[in-house]
């Protein structure tokens, strides 16, 4: 016998042949027989499903603060201080500049258009591994920035009120791998403005 499935909600009324079983009646309402499973209503299943949502929930929150509490109390390992790096060792030849109330220490690029405290005309590499001592390197210093000094001015500049320095490393930073000379120029009244360079330099 084929089975085709039933579509609707009307009921079919089957009879009984010869051979065949009778179909059984509905079962009455009422409590369900002992070790049938009792149906779940649509509003019980709903509250279940409500109630796992808000445990997942929890759980879920509960995980996340515990990383957090993890991340934030990891013991950090501590940095070395290391000694004072000047910015004015990270300007070039050509850069202007204006200093920090802590000095050339703390110099920063402006452009040369812009009034500004100084000018870097020249950069050079001070040889060896070993610290020199102040006084050997403040003179490789002043003799490495006025070889350089001619080649950088303006011949058409008036170098009246100007004033040539350098910078150099001192022990600390020496020690860190600074090893370089920044020579510039300043003016002893007051800022400058525009470049004192050379054109095609």
């Amino acid at each position: 016998m084929n089975e085709m499935p039933e579509t609707g909600a009307a009921s079919t009324n089957v009879a009984a042949t010869p051979g065949s079983t009778k179909a059984s009646a509905p079962a009455p309402p009422g409590p369900a027989p002992a070790g049938a499973p009792a149906p779940v209503s649509p509003r019980r299943g709903r509250r279940l499903l409500l109630i796992l949502f808000v445990v997942a929930c929890a759980v879920a929150v509960a995980a996340a603060a515990v990383t957090v509490l993890l991340v934030t109390q990891r013991p950090r390992q501590a940095r070395a201080a290391g000694p004072f790096h000047a910015t004015v060792f990270g300007l070039h030849p050509g850069q202007c500049f204006n200093s920090l109330p802590n000095g050339i220490a703390g110099a920063h690029a402006v452009p040369c258009r812009r009034p500004h405290d100084g000018e870097i005309y020249g950069d050079f590499h001070v040889a060896g591994r070993n610290w020199p001592g102040s006084a050997t390197l403040g003179a490789q210093a002043r003799q490495g920035c006025q070889s350089r000094l001619g080649g950088y001015l303006n011949p058409q500049l008036n170098t009246t009120g100007l004033a040539e320095s350098y910078a150099y490393p001192d022990e600390g930073s020496w020690a860190a791998g600074v090893h370089s000379v920044i020579c510039e120029i300043r003016s002893t009244q007051g800022k400058l403005t525009g470049s004192v360079r050379a054109s095609g330099t």
